[in-house]
Protein backbone atom coordinates (compact mmCIF):
# COMPACT_ATOMS: atom_id res chain seq x y z
CA UNK A 1 0.00 0.00 0.00
CA UNK A 2 1.27 3.43 -0.84
CA UNK A 3 -1.32 6.21 -0.83
CA UNK A 4 0.17 9.68 -1.07
CA UNK A 5 -1.51 12.79 0.30
CA UNK A 6 -0.41 16.37 0.82
CA UNK A 7 1.02 15.97 4.33
CA UNK A 8 0.86 12.24 4.93
CA UNK A 9 1.10 8.90 3.25
CA UNK A 10 -0.47 5.59 4.04
CA UNK A 11 1.95 2.70 3.74
CA UNK A 12 2.65 -0.77 5.01
CA UNK A 13 4.23 -1.21 8.44
CA UNK A 14 7.96 -1.87 8.60
CA UNK A 15 10.47 -2.73 11.31
CA UNK A 16 11.57 0.91 11.62
CA UNK A 17 8.11 1.76 13.01
CA UNK A 18 8.72 -0.02 16.32
CA UNK A 19 9.56 3.09 18.38
CA UNK A 20 6.53 5.06 17.22
CA UNK A 21 4.32 1.98 17.43
CA UNK A 22 5.36 1.45 21.06
CA UNK A 23 4.43 5.07 21.84
CA UNK A 24 0.93 4.41 20.49
CA UNK A 25 0.36 1.14 22.40
CA UNK A 26 1.87 2.51 25.62
CA UNK A 27 -0.71 5.32 25.74
CA UNK A 28 -3.67 4.15 27.85
CA UNK A 29 -5.83 6.87 26.31
CA UNK A 30 -5.43 5.26 22.86
CA UNK A 31 -6.73 2.03 24.36
CA UNK A 32 -9.62 3.75 26.10
CA UNK A 33 -10.74 5.92 23.19
CA UNK A 34 -9.75 3.93 20.10
CA UNK A 35 -9.60 0.34 21.31
CA UNK A 36 -5.92 0.04 20.44
CA UNK A 37 -4.11 -2.68 22.33
CA UNK A 38 -2.28 -1.43 25.44
CA UNK A 39 1.04 -2.71 26.74
CA UNK A 40 4.23 -1.52 28.42
CA UNK A 41 5.96 -4.80 27.56
CA UNK A 42 8.39 -4.09 24.70
CA UNK A 43 8.51 -7.72 23.54
CA UNK A 44 4.73 -7.94 23.45
CA UNK A 45 4.78 -4.60 21.60
CA UNK A 46 7.08 -6.19 18.99
CA UNK A 47 4.62 -9.06 18.66
CA UNK A 48 1.74 -6.59 18.21
CA UNK A 49 3.65 -4.73 15.51
CA UNK A 50 4.31 -8.03 13.75
CA UNK A 51 0.60 -8.83 13.96
CA UNK A 52 -0.26 -5.46 12.39
CA UNK A 53 2.36 -6.01 9.68
CA UNK A 54 0.66 -9.28 8.73
CA UNK A 55 -2.94 -8.08 9.09
CA UNK A 56 -4.66 -7.42 5.80
CA UNK A 57 -6.14 -3.92 5.78
CA UNK A 58 -3.89 -2.36 8.47
CA UNK A 59 -1.50 0.44 7.55
CA UNK A 60 0.76 3.11 8.92
CA UNK A 61 -0.09 6.79 8.68
CA UNK A 62 3.29 8.45 8.08
CA UNK A 63 4.48 11.99 7.53
CA UNK A 64 5.12 12.72 3.88
CA UNK A 65 8.42 14.54 4.38
CA UNK A 66 10.29 12.09 6.62
CA UNK A 67 8.25 8.83 6.51
CA UNK A 68 7.81 8.92 10.31
CA UNK A 69 4.89 6.85 11.57
CA UNK A 70 2.29 8.99 13.36
CA UNK A 71 -0.66 6.63 13.47
CA UNK A 72 -2.53 3.57 12.31
CA UNK A 73 -5.43 3.29 9.90
CA UNK A 74 -7.39 0.17 9.05
CA UNK A 75 -9.95 -0.78 6.45
CA UNK A 76 -11.25 -4.10 7.75
CA UNK A 77 -13.59 -6.62 6.20
CA UNK A 78 -16.92 -6.92 7.98
CA UNK A 79 -17.50 -10.54 6.98
CA UNK A 80 -17.31 -12.97 4.11
CA UNK A 81 -21.01 -13.25 3.29
CA UNK A 82 -22.10 -11.89 -0.09
CA UNK A 83 -23.90 -8.86 1.34
CA UNK A 84 -20.78 -7.77 3.27
CA UNK A 85 -18.10 -8.25 0.59
CA UNK A 86 -18.34 -4.65 -0.66
CA UNK A 87 -18.37 -3.10 2.81
CA UNK A 88 -15.56 -2.31 5.21
CA UNK A 89 -15.08 -0.75 8.63
CA UNK A 90 -12.55 2.04 8.96
CA UNK A 91 -10.61 2.65 12.15
CA UNK A 92 -7.80 5.03 12.96
CA UNK A 93 -5.64 6.41 15.74
CA UNK A 94 -3.15 9.27 15.54
CA UNK A 95 -0.38 9.84 18.09
CA UNK A 96 -1.41 12.57 20.55
CA UNK A 97 1.53 14.78 19.47
CA UNK A 98 0.10 14.92 15.95
CA UNK A 99 -3.61 15.41 16.64
CA UNK A 100 -5.61 18.45 15.56
CA UNK A 101 -3.35 19.07 12.57
CA UNK A 102 -5.52 17.54 9.85
CA UNK A 103 -3.63 14.24 9.60
CA UNK A 104 -6.56 12.02 10.59
CA UNK A 105 -8.87 13.77 8.14
CA UNK A 106 -6.39 13.39 5.29
CA UNK A 107 -5.75 9.73 6.16
CA UNK A 108 -9.46 8.87 6.28
CA UNK A 109 -10.09 10.71 3.00
CA UNK A 110 -7.27 8.78 1.30
CA UNK A 111 -8.62 5.47 2.55
CA UNK A 112 -12.18 6.34 1.50
CA UNK A 113 -10.99 7.24 -2.01
CA UNK A 114 -9.06 3.98 -2.19
CA UNK A 115 -12.00 1.98 -0.86
CA UNK A 116 -14.67 3.45 -3.10
CA UNK A 117 -12.55 3.84 -6.25
CA UNK A 118 -10.11 0.92 -6.18
CA UNK A 119 -11.98 -1.67 -4.11
CA UNK A 120 -15.38 -0.62 -5.48
CA UNK A 121 -16.90 -0.58 -1.97
CA UNK A 122 -20.52 0.44 -1.58
CA UNK A 123 -20.34 1.46 2.07
CA UNK A 124 -17.87 2.12 4.86
CA UNK A 125 -18.75 1.87 8.54
CA UNK A 126 -16.97 3.47 11.48
CA UNK A 127 -17.43 3.11 15.21
CA UNK A 128 -16.31 5.34 18.04
CA UNK A 129 -16.50 5.20 21.78
CA UNK A 130 -19.58 7.15 22.85
CA UNK A 131 -17.52 9.82 24.63
CA UNK A 132 -14.83 10.16 21.94
CA UNK A 133 -16.16 13.32 20.31
CA UNK A 134 -13.19 14.23 18.07
CA UNK A 135 -13.55 11.30 15.63
CA UNK A 136 -17.34 11.66 15.69
CA UNK A 137 -17.04 15.26 14.52
CA UNK A 138 -14.49 14.23 11.88
CA UNK A 139 -16.74 11.47 10.56
CA UNK A 140 -19.69 13.85 10.35
CA UNK A 141 -17.57 16.43 8.47
CA UNK A 142 -16.72 13.65 6.01
CA UNK A 143 -20.47 13.03 5.53
CA UNK A 144 -20.76 9.83 7.55
CA UNK A 145 -24.24 9.51 9.06
CA UNK A 146 -24.84 8.46 12.65
CA UNK A 147 -26.85 5.21 12.56
CA UNK A 148 -27.08 3.74 16.07
CA UNK A 149 -25.47 3.16 19.45
CA UNK A 150 -24.68 -0.27 20.88
CA UNK A 151 -23.49 -1.62 24.20
CA UNK A 152 -20.58 -3.95 23.56
CA UNK A 153 -20.47 -5.57 26.98
CA UNK A 154 -17.46 -7.79 27.46
CA UNK A 155 -18.55 -11.27 28.59
CA UNK A 156 -17.87 -12.18 32.22
CA UNK A 157 -16.33 -8.79 33.02
CA UNK A 158 -19.39 -6.62 33.52
CA UNK A 159 -17.62 -3.87 31.58
CA UNK A 160 -19.94 -1.84 29.42
CA UNK A 161 -18.65 -0.20 26.30
CA UNK A 162 -21.05 2.17 24.55
CA UNK A 163 -20.17 2.58 20.89
CA UNK A 164 -21.66 4.84 18.22
CA UNK A 165 -21.80 3.55 14.63
CA UNK A 166 -21.57 5.74 11.53
CA UNK A 167 -22.11 4.86 7.87
CA UNK A 168 -20.95 6.37 4.60
CA UNK A 169 -22.47 5.07 1.38
CA UNK A 170 -21.07 5.60 -2.09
Amino acid sequence: MNLIGKKIKIRNFDENDLGQFLELVQDKNNHKLAGLEYTNDIEFGRDLLDMYRRRDGSYTVALQDNNKMIGIIELNKRGESTELLLTREIGFVIDKKFRNQGYAKEAVQLMLEYGFNDLQLTEVWASTEKDNLAPQKLLERLEFKYIYEADQTLPYTGQHNLVKYYLLKK
